[in-house]
C-alpha cells in the first residue's frame, strides 16, 4: 500500500474489510497504513490522486487495481513487477520486458536496485539435444541478449528478499480481486461432501423403489 496507493486505488475494497480479512488489528492497520485520519473503516479505498492529475503527469490515468489479478492473472503481475530495466530513451528512464512502453515508473527501484538488460554467451545446442563443441572439446557459444541483471548492492533488498516482497504483493492483489475466495473454497468442500452423501442416499432409495416395482 505504501508504494502503490499514492497513484492507484482499490475502489471496490473497503479498509475495514481488508483489515479484518488480513487479521490485522484495526488500530495497528490504520496507524501504519492509513495516513488520512478522516478515513473510516467502511470507506472505499479510493486513491488520493485524481484522474486528471495522473493523466497530466503520466500521460494516462493509473488503473484501479482491485480486479487486476482477475484480468491479468497472478503470473503476469509477478513477472511485470520484476521486469523493469534501465532505458534512457524513456521518459522515466525505465522500460518493462513484460509490458514494453509502460507509463508506470519503477517505484520499487530503491528496493530492487538498478536492473539492466544484458547479453550472455549461451551454448549452441546440437540436433541431438547436446551442446556443440569444437575440435578441441570446448563448448561453442553464441551471444544472446535480453537477460535481466541487477547491479549488485544497488538495492535495499537482495534478490530473494525482493522476490518474496513481490510474491506477497501479488498475493495481496489476488486477495482483493476476490476477497471471498478462501471462504468459497472452504465451503466448496462441504458442498461436495453434501452432494456425495445425497447421491449415495438417492442411489439407496432408488434401489428400494426398484425392488418394490419389480415385486
Amino acid at each position: 500500500l505504501n508504494y502503490c496507493y499514492g497513484c492507484h486505488s482499490l475502489q471496490y475494497s473497503r479498509w475495514g474489510r481488508v483489515s479484518k480479512d488480513l487479521q490485522i488489528p484495526e488500530e495497528i492497520f490504520f496507524d501504519n497504513l492509513v495516513f488520512d485520519k478522516s478515513i473510516k473503516p467502511g470507506d472505499l479505498m479510493i486513491g488520493s490522486m485524481s484522474k486528471e492529475q495522473s493523466a497530466q503527469w503520466f500521460g494516462v490515468a493509473p488503473p484501479d487495481l482491485t480486479l487486476v489479478s482477475r484480468v491479468r492473472g497472478d503470473d503476469w503481475i509477478y513477472s511485470y513487477l520484476r521486469a523493469y530495466y534501465e532505458d534512457s530513451s524513456k521518459q522515466y528512464g525505465v522500460n518493462n520486458l513484460v509490458y514494453p512502453g509502460t507509463a508506470m515508473p519503477n517505484v520499487l527501484m530503491a528496493l530492487q536496485g538498478n536492473q539492466k538488460l544484458v547479453c550472455k554467451d549461451i551454448p549452441v545446442i546440437a540436433k541431438n539435444g547436446g551442446e556443440k563443441r569444437d575440435d578441441f572439446g570446448n563448448t561453442i557459444t553464441k551471444e544472446k541478449c535480453g537477460y535481466l541483471k541487477v547491479d549488485e548492492g544497488s538495492g535495499e533488498l537482495n534478490k530473494e528478499e525482493f522476490d518474496s516482497l513481490i510474491y506477497d504483493l501479488t498475493n495481496f492483489l489476488v486477495y482483493v480481486g476476490e476477497p471471498a475466495k478462501a471462504e468459497r473454497e472452504r465451503m466448496g468442500w462441504y458442498v461436495i461432501f453434501y452432494f456425495l452423501i445425497f447421491t449415495a442416499l438417492s442411489a439407496l432409495l432408488y434401489r428400494e423403489y426398484h425392488k418394490d416395482y419389480h415385486k
